[in-house]
């Protein structure tokens, strides 16, 4: 044996010992020394990430998120087609912290430039600090979309989450959610904005969401969430509106219902817009499902309704009372039971789990059912078709408007010759609006006359003078344009004393063998 070989053997284990008790005392200074820095980096994650819409949905995407520190943060995103699993060649925008309660900051970044109907990957947060990869798709011009209604949360926030999550998993085409006020029940409690914002942001990281103020909803509501920027002066956020394919969306705080100014922004809104569909939605109804010893309601019938029956309104969204309830079509107040009347549908959600009994007695009424509910909108073309469930998934009812079936009629208008010294207004029998040229006056002279729409109609139509002497037809004007956005119609002749200006409305005006045109007067 060589010298020395046991007295080495006798050693090795004492020498492994040794090591290994320098390896855990490293691990345990290591894990002393790194934890906090990783939990650390685990706590400053980004939270409760939430979509919305600030701006036009087809080429941009707001992103509100928070975090429990101000540092500078980012986003970054890229297409979807370009994703290979890390952002290396992600576009980023820098965001600003502003303190939203006492423990988190909100940040907010405003994605402008993209691509119409196109799929994009995003994160936020910061290096060493990110959040997980989420998605977004922006809007289509289509005609073909759908969208989910959600009344009421304002309690059972774990519960609804949960349910958001299987609404979404059920009907994954739906394009982003509408929210009909009192998200929480305190507004302006952190802990229960914090639990409304855990359960809302798995599916709203994904689809926007675009809420209207409940009497509920306190100033956390507009601390936090990024809505356009377009509504009356004073009152931006509380009252916006939206596009979405060929809809109009309308959002409006009920609670402030008498304001001039409003009423006005709501008129101009409204009126602007040339979209086939025209949605409105804000909280407290206008036609309650129970009586409502505050009156709000009457106000707003007073204030509002007539403002959306003007300008055509489809269908109003609205909460407070917490069951579903579905009217009949109404116009003026009264219940319309032709197919081919035109009226406003008014339709009460209630997502969360504060329920109340069903009320019932009211003639306007088509379905109600107590519960909480969510209602899924089918848009496809001039058909629209509501699905109404139950939380469990039971079918409460499917209620479809066919546009077509009301705009296969003619569109009506009416003409009115605008006041003028130089001539006296008259209707021949058939209704055709006249102007007679008063005595004293030759010469060239303009005549104009206001249009209105009555039934209303997409597209041009066309609006016809006629100059008559003596019962002979001498020459003939005709304007053509959108008179659903066009409000007069103007046209000039050389005239002399008693002679007669026609004025009327007709679908076309074309000299096509076997066509007439049709007065829509």
């Amino acid at each position: 044996m060589r010298p020395g070989f046991g007295s080495n053997k006798r050693r090795i284990p004492e020498a492994a010992s040794i090591i290994c008790l320098v390896f855990m005392f490293s691990a345990i200074f290591f894990s002393w020394f790194f934890a906090p820095t990783a939990l650390a980096e685990e706590s400053a994650k980004p939270e409760q990430i939430i979509l919305t819409w600030t701006m036009d949905p087809t080429i941009s995407q707001t992103i509100t998120w928070l975090t429990p520190n101000n540092s500078p943060a980012r986003l970054q995103y890229l297409s979807a087609d370009g994703f290979d699993g890390n952002f290396d060649s992600a576009q980023q925008i820098d965001a600003g912290g502003a303190a939203f309660d006492s423990t988190h900051y909100r940040f907010t970044a405003n994605i402008t430039g993209l691509t119409p109907d196109t799929k994009y990957v995003y994160r936020v947060g910061r290096e060493g600090a990110w959040s997980e990869t989420l998605s977004f798709t922006t809007a289509a011009n289509t005609q073909e979309f759908s969208f989910l209604y959600m009344g009421d949360v304002q309690s059972g926030y774990a519960e609804w989450g949960g349910k958001l999550n299987s609404v979404y998993q059920a009907y994954p085409s739906i394009k982003f959610a509408l929210l009909g006020g009192d998200l929480t029940d305190n507004g302006d409690d952190e802990n229960e904005w914090g639990q409304f914002l855990d359960a809302a942001a798995g599916v709203f990281s994904l689809i926007p969401v675009m809420p209207t103020l409940g009497n509920h909803d306190g100033a956390m509501y507009l601390k936090f969430f990024a809505l356009p920027d377009n509504g009356p002066e004073g009152l931006k956020q509380e009252f916006y509106s939206f596009d979405y394919g060929n809809a109009h969306f309308a959002v409006l705080n009920s609670s402030n219902n008498t304001d001039e100014k409003v009423k006005q922004w709501l008129r101009e809104d409204l009126g602007g817009t040339a979209k086939k569909w025209k949605f409105v939605v804000f909280h407290i109804p206008a036609y309650p499902a129970t009586y409502d010893y505050k009156g709000i309601d009457k106000s707003i019938c007073a204030n509002w309704v007539p403002i959306l029956e003007q300008n055509r309104v489809d269908l109003v969204f609205v909460g407070h009372q917490h069951e579903y309830m579905r009217t009949h079509p109404i116009y003026r107040g009264e219940v319309q039971t032709d197919p081919a009347e035109y009226g406003i549908v008014y339709v009460m959600g209630n997502a969360g789990s504060k329920t109340y009994a069903e009320g019932g007695e009211f003639p306007y009424i088509a379905r109600e059912q107590t519960g909480n509910n969510y209602q899924v909108i089918n848009i496809d073309g001039d058909v629209l078709t509501l699905t109404a469930k139950e939380v469990t998934g039971e079918l409460i009812e499917i209620y479809t408007i066919n546009k077509g079936d009301i705009t296969s009629q003619n569109p009506v208008y009416t003409l009115s010759p605008r006041p003028d010294s130089a001539y006296t207004s008259g209707t021949t029998q058939a209704g055709i609006n006249t102007m007679t040229v008063n005595a004293g006056i030759a010469g060239f002279k303009y005549f104009t006359v206001s249009v209105t729409p009555v039934v209303s109609h997409s597209g041009n139509e066309t609006v016809v003078f006629t100059h008559l002497r003596n019962g002979s037809q001498l020459e003939l004007n005709a304007t053509k344009a959108d008179f659903d956005r066009v409000n007069s119609a103007q046209a000039g002749f050389n005239v002399q004393q008693g002679d007669l200006i026609k004025a009327y409305i007709v679908d076309d005006l074309t000299n096509a063998v076997d066509v007439n045109p049709v007065v829509l007067q």
